[in-house]
């Protein structure tokens, strides 16, 4: 999954602000919803989806390289361009934000971009209190309650082994519910020389619905709207079974995607459950970092001291990172903090080399992780999460690489760090290394102000369980 440039992503979240406006006046525009006829098949025959599977959240879909499918809003397109290589990460969605998919690219001077958002109704437009919305979440998808059935499958938060959040589904219904699809998508188009802005939009399950599609270039534009013309509406369960109107059973193509970021209920979940508090911290004895609930020693380089974790971090100082950091924070543990002894620094400035070891859960953090030394695409996707969540700095490149028969996914690129007295941040050169490890993925972050410092730091020696020691430095001063 690449990660758009950053005056793409600029341009994509002043589109989304004007979007979310957009669509929130014109909540009041009425959809018209068609009938579901019962399912042609006996439902008692259909697989057991809900335990299975991941519950159906509203940025559950199925992707594949030509087509969208989400199962919780009921709709299925053909995409304008191919999602390989056109894939965009995203930073978290604002409370009550939902980013379905988005899809951008950039040749030469033409560009394109088309996202999907979902918006909960705010309190008191046409939709339910915050407090109601919280218990539809968490119990079924929104506007399918029925006075005298039976209770729906819950979901419950769940704090697992090392505080994972998990969402436990019960067992499905016997007969499925299905809920009328929305028929027909509305449409905005604005034009400023040869810049096009249009917005497409309906309303599903009391959610506004919205696609924005922006571009110079009239070929996407029109691939686009003929995407969006021929959008096919479907009757939803809560399970996530899909079906026509005339009631005959549709199998999503491509494979399960939950959107260019964390679906925003598994965020507020975590954020909520602050699982990264149950993470055993270690402890520094002898010049060795300790970790017996972890499985992990970690050798500190000599000449090298043990600084404050600063676990909870410091807030960014920027508002809109604030929800970013606060998952991430949720979700993880710092566990050690270097700096060099020659420094005299007891402080660890930032104009100072670092080192820093943090026990990620990646469940927690709705990251998956590479299986193999082939699995480059999901250590791509590791990257593009890291450089989404802002204390991780810019990702230049990524490899998979085996160090003592041990897979680490290994990251190079920069980061900012705050200055003291300056008022612009200072750039660092930064290498990272993370392997899973007990259902917990380690990370080790290597920070200098130069490359060439960067590649002269001491790495130290790593022990999981009880393999052989594992040197980090030469994959380090690799180029």
């Amino acid at each position: 999954m690449s990660t758009v440039s950053a005056a793409i992503f600029r341009g994509l979240d002043k589109l989304r602000a004007f979007a979310f406006g957009v669509a929130m006046t014109l909540w009041s525009v009425s959809s018209i919803h068609g009938q579901c006829a019962p399912l042609q098949i006996d439902p008692s025959k259909l697989p057991n989806r809900t335990t299975s599977h991941q519950p159906i959240l509203p940025e559950s879909a199925y992707l594949s390289d030509s087509t969208y499918t989400n199962e919780f809003f009921g709709f299925a397109l053909e995409l304008p361009i191919a999602a390989q290589g056109h894939l965009v990460k995203l930073p978290l969605m604002p409370e009550r934000q939902h980013a379905l998919l988005a899809i951008a690219y950039q040749n030469g001077d033409r560009s394109g971009s088309l996202t999907i958002d979902a918006i909960e109704p705010r309190e008191g437009l046409e939709g339910f209190s915050a407090e109601q919305q919280q218990r539809q979440l968490t119990t079924r998808a929104p506007g399918t309650i029925q006075t005298g059935t039976q209770s729906e499958p819950q979901l419950q938060p769940q704090v697992g082994p090392q505080g994972t959040v998990e969402l436990m589904p019960q067992a499905r219904l016997a007969m499925l519910q299905f809920e009328a699809p929305a028929e027909r998508f509305h449409l905005s188009l604005r034009h400023s020389g040869e810049k096009y802005t249009a917005l497409y939009w309906t309303q599903v399950k009391n959610y506004k619905l919205g696609v924005l599609i922006a571009t110079n270039d009239k070929e996407f534009l029109r691939k686009s709207k003929r995407a969006l013309a021929a959008a096919l509406f479907l009757c939803t369960a809560d399970d996530g079974t899909l079906a026509t109107t005339d009631g005959k059973l549709v199998a999503p193509e491509g494979e399960r995607y939950e959107g260019p970021t964390v679906p925003t209920w598994r965020a507020a979940a975590a954020i909520q459950a602050q699982p990264g508090l149950k993470i055993p911290p270690g402890e520094v004895s002898a010049g060795v970092y300790r970790n017996a609930a972890l499985g992990l020693q970690y050798e500190v380089p000599k000449g090298w001291d043990v600084l404050p974790a600063h676990n909870s971090g410091a807030p960014p100082a920027d508002l809109s990172w604030l929800r970013e950091f606060e998952f991430l924070h949720a979700c993880s543990r710092t566990l050690l903090r270097l700096g060099p002894h020659s420094s005299g620094d007891a402080t660890g400035s930032s104009h100072q080399p670092a080192i820093l070891l943090r026990a990620l859960d990646p469940a927690c953090l709705s990251m998956a992780t590479p299986a193999s030394l082939n699995d480059k695409k999901t250590a791509e996707e590791v990257g593009a999460s890291l450089e989404a969540l802002s204390e991780f700095g810019q990702v230049a490149s990524h490899d998979l690489v085996s160090i003592s028969d041990r897979l680490f996914m290994v990251f190079r690129g920069t980061i900012a760090l705050p200055a003291e007295g300056a008022q612009l941040a200072q750039r660092m050169s930064q290498t990272m290394f993370a392997t899973q490890h007990n259902k917990m993925l380690f990370l080790w972050s290597f920070m200098a102000p130069t490359s060439v410092e960067l590649a002269a730091l001491p790495a130290g020696g790593i022990i999981l369980d009880d393999s052989q020691p594992i040197e980090l430095h030469s994959a380090l001063t690799a180029k």
